[in-house]
């Protein structure tokens, strides 16, 4: 029933304006591809995102520093970018004389192994503490993001969140709780890197991109990728079936997928279908992208999984966890 009433919460502060206290907050998430920052002024009374004052990304490759570790640990590199990435933010939250921060790790941080004692460094020397969080609340946090947008209605939403290291697909269910099924090594790197390794069996120390894929990997792929999504839990297979709103939440859907393969702005079969067979047996260099490296693997990855769960398209909104970070209330009361 506690999520129920935190929906309501966001139901009201979509369509409700009253007077009550501002508050300037900054959200941190330190994903395994980067650290994302929001800054905005919040309605305390409503828990209304008033203002948005920055929202923004550093680029740190975690997850790349895990895939080429022997013993599962982050790198000095990896560590000192990460670190002048958050005395960076630490100053311009003091620029903006931020009142409360919240900041979050995922996938990466979970995995490595001096990923709590690196934590306990950053919060050492910038004051910010940080929380490694379960994969379960990085769907929560997606959901929230969403219904942030006061788009969806929050019943019929099915929220898709794919991030660098892991992905996951969040629903409300019939108690009013929400559903999250998780992959924690179905991100696009880690996707990516299964092709390099187990399918074209490659050293992903040295082979950083997939391309140019044959017919048989994409077979092996999609098959690798819609086994995983047929075990997704009946309530998300349910909402889906009845015509439940399918939201792309992120940038990956928003600026990787969405200009590659939209119809209107909308995700479809047909346009991944057609830009992952114009990209076979294609060089990176041939695709002539930025992101030529894991544009292919992401399509194959996201056709696959709606192959599998019939999902006919997927709605992508301009928006990132940070945002439905800054309102999702369990985290600031924690900072009362």
């Amino acid at each position: 029933m506690k999520y129920f009433y935190l929906v309501i919460l966001f139901v009201v502060s979509i369509c409700t304006q009253v007077n009550a206290d501002v508050e300037c907050r900054a959200a941190i998430d330190i994903g395994s591809g980067g650290t994302k920052v929001a800054i905005a002024d919040i309605d305390t009374e409503t828990n209304q995102i008033i203002q948005v004052i920055l929202d923004t990304s550093f680029p740190v490759p975690y997850q790349a520093s895990l895939d080429k570790s022997e013993d599962g640990t982050f790198d000095m590199e990896t560590k000192e970018l990460g670190l002048k990435t958050f005395k960076e933010i630490k100053e311009i939250t003091d620029q903006h004389q931020v009142q409360k921060i919240v900041a979050i790790a995922t996938s990466a941080f979970r995995k490595a192994n001096n990923g709590k004692e690196f934590i306990s460094e950053i919060e050492k020397q910038t004051k910010i503490r940080v929380q490694i969080i379960p994969q379960r609340e990085e769907g929560e946090i997606a959901f929230f993001s969403a219904l942030a947008s006061g788009e969806f209605n929050p019943e019929e939403a099915v929220v898709w969140d794919i991030g660098t290291g892991s992905l996951q697909i969040t629903t409300m269910n019939t108690n009013e709780d929400l559903t999250v099924y998780m992959g924690e090594q179905m991100g696009s790197v880690a996707f990516k890197n299964y092709i390099v390794d187990a399918i074209q069996e490659n050293d992903i120390e040295d082979v950083t991109s997939p391309n140019p894929m044959t017919e048989e990997d994409l077979k092996a792929a999609d098959s690798y990728a819609r086994a995983f999504a047929r075990k997704a839990y009946p309530i998300i297979k349910q909402k889906i079936n009845a015509r439940g709103t399918v939201i792309g939440i992120g940038r990956l859907f928003y600026h990787s997928i969405r200009p590659l393969a939209s119809e209107s702005d909308v995700i479809t079969r047909n346009g991944l279908r057609k830009f992952i067979e114009n990209s076979l047996n294609k060089t990176d260099e041939q695709l002539d992208n930025p992101f030529a490296h894991v544009d292919v693997s992401n399509c194959i990855l996201t056709l696959a999984i709606m192959k599998a769960l019939h999902i006919q398209e997927i709605r992508p909104i301009e928006t990132t966890t940070t945002r439905g970070l800054l309102v999702s209330p369990s985290y600031w009361m924690q900072e009362k």
